[in-house]
């Protein structure tokens, strides 16, 4: 059995209804013998191009009736994290001390140069 969300008597009704309408419109524009066999096989395509043409408005005007994504109020501003403020991830097994180079070299000591003095004479 075929389960489309809704009872099997609400699609029949609505096929039926088609059906009628389809007789109603089609009664004197075509023959008398075609009329019957050709509301029957219109009824359930005018139905199906009914829905579709539901499910497209309803896609279509769906964003206007949905909920807003951000509050109309101001947002407090929150500062953003630093680095210092971030913990460290743990790592897994034992790790090696630091090991020091006996070929280091020696640390530059900053020299001082001689500079233009920004002052001016009289």
């Amino acid at each position: 059995m075929l389960n489309l969300g809704y009872p099997w008597w609400l699609l029949l009704s609505v096929l039926v209804v088609f059906a009628l309408l389809l007789f109603y419109v089609l009664r004197g524009r075509v023959s008398e013998r075609l009329l019957v066999p050709l509301a029957l096989i219109l009824a359930p395509v005018c139905t199906l191009a009914a829905v579709a043409v539901a499910v497209v408005l309803s896609a279509l005007l769906s964003p206007f009736y949905e909920t807003p994504t951000e509050p109309a109020g101001p947002q407090p501003k929150t500062p953003p994290a630093t680095a210092l403020e971030t913990t460290p991830l743990e790592t897994t097994g034992p790790t090696p001390p630091p090991t020091v180079s006996p070929t280091a070299s020696p640390t530059a000591s900053p020299t001082a140069s001689p500079a233009a003095s920004a002052t001016a004479s009289p």
